[in-house]
């Protein structure tokens, strides 16, 4: 995992190149404290060369733009000075910096060589530029991995930007982008991207006023939706797709869309027809290969162990596979919600080089400046991340595998469960369904009867109950709440319409699916891509740690899906996974209740973090984005039960968040 930035201007040169240079690179130095790259093209120089040279790429370099690429390394393939970015073809003509692994290197670098490639390192880079250059963008299908990219084609004067299939790895652009004041643009007919936003922001090339598109995504779902960002001016590349400046011209295309797994039409008939049997052995074994490929390194790689299925799994596949000194490492707060013991059983069971690590979270209040510094994007969770990569971090390992999105892939969310069956009431209760609901409501705890309301008084899609799920504050909510910076007029229709918008490219199927299919894709869609993956990448790297995510891999999903969708029974307590490993896991990890890793804030909030929780309720208040009243009535509905513990906490953060990024 490294950190990437830069910029490309057409009618007008980099007045400090160096300086911006400088900028970029010390803002995005803890996503790579191993070294930095700086490769940049000025378009006077370009041009006065431009006389002697010959073909299009002479052609193209009198019409001159100016360049310049970032790059901060954390060394995980290659770590030598061959994989050093930014990295050009021999002919000179491709520059690439990228962030993040490409898993399947070695295939690609024996397909090309089969074709006369010669490499001259033994780097993933090398491999990922090469294919590029050779077959541009719609190769990237065939990149098995995590990735945000950039690459320069001299000749072409085009950079292209993309972004793995589930957007693993962030990417931030900034169009024209403006000044930091508001100004007009600086880049011109420009473009500037990094892999986070403060990168921009130091660099004083964007508007650092909040978008209210942003902030209305973040009031609608507890974190910012792509390819919406909370800064103006400022978007973030959508998962799976790319986006090519030429000359002033901006063309943009998908090379995978992760949708589409899900579709019941994606099965083959061979694979339609195969017994369960048959199922679960391709399920077994593509859980292996995942594993396998996700600990390709030349550096140790651990596991973060927390005694679920999930990490539990990745333990037994890499025993399965032959992994060998394999360092697992649990992380506990206190000893209410300690997974120590059912993680060492683990650990015990496989072999492992066990580290039971203790961290102390209490301090939150003062660590709160430090962390939403490195948040980039404001979100309702992320905090127990923080926590938990820097101890790990400082035991000196660099890579780690999580057991992050197994819930989504094979069911273990309570909404596999609740969705449906509250789906099922309500078309059985027919024309009787407006009587029925508000009497099942009655019986419902305090907290849950606004959702129950809601749910009852729409159609009943799957977007809808979802909604009901997962959503940070639902529409009456927010409509009660909203403050007069997004209440006005333009800016709540033209915020309203971005964020539509976000949505239905975020959650619309690609085609028919079954019911617990439609969940797993929103799950996947929204929580792991638009909140998870983000939080875990700038909280891990915040510390120089790189986390792999072998359960978000599309190889694996392919197998899964959409076949899970015709066998539901296997989705209860995620059978299908632990069922098909090689290795069984022990049956007091199969039986454990599921438990979330989550720091204690409910206790908190009514405690030490008061004075920060009512101090960022105020904050955001007095910025207008809620109404004057929206701070008491929050804390009053929490202190009450009426809510849970998350909407005091997440508009807090929001508060803070706002007021410290215009700072």
């Amino acid at each position: 995992m490294c950190g990437i930035a830069g910029v490309v201007t057409l009618d007008r040169p980099l007045a400090d190149r160096t300086g911006m240079a400088r900028l970029f690179s010390n803002a995005l130095a803890h996503r790579g404290p191993d070294g930095e790259g700086v490769w940049s093209l000025a378009s006077a120089f370009r041009a006065a060369g431009a006389a002697g040279a010959a073909g299009a790429a002479g052609a193209a370099g009198a019409a001159g733009a100016d360049v310049l690429l970032v790059h901060r390394r954390l060394a995980i393939i290659d770590p030598g000075p061959d994989g050093a970015q930014p990295m050009a073809t021999p002919d000179g003509r491709h520059h690439l910096v990228f962030n993040g692994e490409i898993y399947n290197y070695r295939e690609l670098r024996r397909e090309y060589e089969s074709r006369g490639e010669r490499f001259f390192t033994q780097s993933d880079t090398e491999v990922l530029l090469r294919l590029i250059a050779r077959e541009g963008a719609a190769a990237l299908a065939k990149v098995r991995g995590m990735f945000a990219l950039a690459c320069w084609d001299e000749a072409d004067q085009s950079l292209l930007l993309a972004r793995d299939r589930f957007g693993i790895k962030p990417l931030y652009v900034a169009d024209g982008a403006y000044g930091a004041d508001g100004s007009p643009p600086m880049l011109g007919r420009g473009i500037a991207f990094a892999s986070e936003l403060a990168a921009l922001q130091a660099a004083r090339i964007v508007d650092r006023r909040p978008s209210p598109a942003g902030v209305l995504g973040f009031l609608a779902w507890g974190s910012v939706i792509p390819p919406l960002t909370w800064q103006r001016g400022v978007d973030m590349l959508a998962p799976g797709t790319w986006r090519r400046w030429r000359r002033g011209q901006v063309d943009r295309g998908t090379f995978a869309d992760a949708r589409d797994a899900y579709r019941s039409s994606s099965d083959t008939p061979a694979a339609a027809a195969r017994a369960e049997r048959d199922y679960r052995a391709a399920v077994g074994e593509a859980v292996r290969d995942s594993v396998r490929a996700h600990l390709v390194a030349d550096v140790p790689v651990g596991v973060f162990l927390s005694g679920g299925i999930d990490s539990g799994a990745l333990v037994s596949a890499a025993a399965s596979i032959g992994a060998s000194n394999l360092q697992t490492f649990t992380v506990g707060f206190d000893d209410a919600s300690s997974e120590a013991t059912a993680a060492r059983l683990v650990a015990t069971e496989f072999g492992t080089r066990h580290h039971e690590l203790r961290v102390d979270a209490s301090h939150v209040a003062a660590d709160l400046p430090k962390i939403l510094a490195h948040l980039d994007q404001p979100t309702i969770d992320a905090v127990n991340s923080y926590y938990v990569a820097r101890a790990v971090a400082a035991t000196g390992i660099k890579a780690v595998l999580s057991g992050t999105g197994g819930d989504e892939m094979f069911g273990g969310y309570p909404s596999f469960a609740r969705i449906p069956r509250a789906m099922s009431a309500r078309r059985a209760c027919g024309p009787l369904w407006p009587l029925v609901a508000p009497i099942a409501g009655a019986f419902m705890p305090p907290r849950l009867r606004a959702r129950w309301r809601f749910f009852a008084s729409t159609g009943g899609s799957f977007v809808d109950s979802y909604r009901v799920q997962r959503g940070f504050l639902l529409p009456g909510e927010l409509d009660e709440l909203a403050g007069p910076a997004l209440r006005d007029a333009g800016v709540w229709r033209d915020a309203r319409g971005a964020l539509d918008a976000a949505e239905h490219a975020l959650l619309d199927p690609s085609g028919a699916e079954a019911p617990c299919a439609s969940i797993a894709r929103l799950e996947s869609r929204l929580y792991l891509e638009s909140q998870l993956l983000r939080d875990i990448d700038v909280m891990a790297i915040a510390h120089g740690l790189e986390v792999r995510v072998p359960f978000v891999d599309h190889e694996l999903l392919d197998v899964v899906w959409p076949g899970l969708g015709r066998r539901p029974w296997l989705l209860r307590h995620k059978r299908l996974l632990y069922e098909t490993l090689d290795r069984p896991l022990p049956d007091a990890i199969v039986r454990r209740p599921k438990q979330g890793f989550t720091l204690p804030f409910s206790r908190w909030i009514g405690n030490e973090l008061a004075p920060v929780v009512r101090d960022g309720l105020a904050r955001l208040a007095d910025g207008r984005w809620v109404t004057p009243d929206a701070p008491a009535r929050v804390w009053s509905a929490w202190s009450s039960g009426r809510v849970h513990w998350s909407r005091p906490w997440g508009l807090a953060v929001l508060g803070h968040f706002l007021e410290g990024a215009r700072a």
